[in-house]
């Protein structure tokens, strides 16, 4: 994954979803997304289906998946509509 991609998407596109723009991002990565268990997509998340997800003020737990593996795990938490805090999801 390519952090720097989403603090740059994020930047450029201050309309839209926070969370839309970065799944939109990962998936021009190649993965695809689900967060707090949920598979999701960008569309999904620019309309509205997950209300739930755009309001959680907690971390949120992102699961990046590429044919059909698990890729990477990691935490996103908004600290400003565009401004992200990603932190690594700690192993059980």
């Amino acid at each position: 994954m390519n952090v720097q991609k989403l603090f740059e998407a994020l930047s450029v596109d201050s309309d839209n979803s926070g969370l839309g723009i970065i799944c939109r991002e990962l998936e021009g990565q190649g993965y695809s997304v689900a967060i707090d268990g949920n598979n999701v997509t960008s569309d999904d998340l620019y309309n509205g289906a997950y209300p739930e997800l755009e309001n959680k003020m907690d971390p949120l737990n992102f699961s990046l998946f590429k044919g059909g593996n698990l890729e990477q795990e990691f935490s996103v938490t908004f600290t400003d509509f565009h401004e992200i805090k990603i932190e690594k999801t700690i192993e059980k």
